[in-house]
């Protein structure tokens, strides 16, 4: 019974030492979101991606060395090229700009088209921020393209 007890005790130990060495000196060193934006065409979506990367144990003998990313993908295929859809991140609060505000443009070609802010030009996302693609000047003939999401 003795040594059961001991052991019991000596594992409870190692796991407890184990949990308290990984967040002693650490901060939160990744974080990755992403979210599909949807609309009402079945075949018409978005990818939102947002990412941060920073160092968390040892100093980095880098000044800036955190990499932050926020890129939005869409994948349209009966728009036109030339098409430019406005990125938008939300919610909005004003409503002359119902989205939110514009933080990017796509341009589509080929019914796809990609925007991607690094570090410097990176939006603030939160848990809770929308994103909305949507055009830019309506295409004459076609109903607008509005796809949304929430991180």
């Amino acid at each position: 019974m003795k040594s059961r007890t001991l052991f019991s005790l000596a594992l409870l130990t190692l796991i407890a030492l184990g949990l308290s060495a990984t967040a002693v000196g650490q901060t939160e060193s990744y974080i990755h979101w992403q979210i599909v934006l949807r609309g009402e065409t079945a075949n018409t979506w978005a990818m939102a991606d947002y990412a941060i990367l920073r160092p968390s144990v040892a100093p980095s003998p880098i000044a800036n060395d955190t990499f932050a990313k926020f890129s939005v993908e869409a994948v349209t295929p009966g728009v036109p090229d030339g098409t430019q859809l406005g990125v938008f991140l939300g919610p909005s609060i004003d409503p002359k700009a119902p989205y939110g505000k514009l933080v990017g443009v796509i341009n589509i070609s080929g019914g796809t088209g990609a925007m991607i802010r690094f570090a410097a030009k990176l939006p603030a996302v939160h848990i809770g921020t929308t994103v909305t693609v949507t055009n830019l000047i309506p295409t004459p003939g076609q109903p607008p393209v509005v796809l949304q999401g929430r991180f």
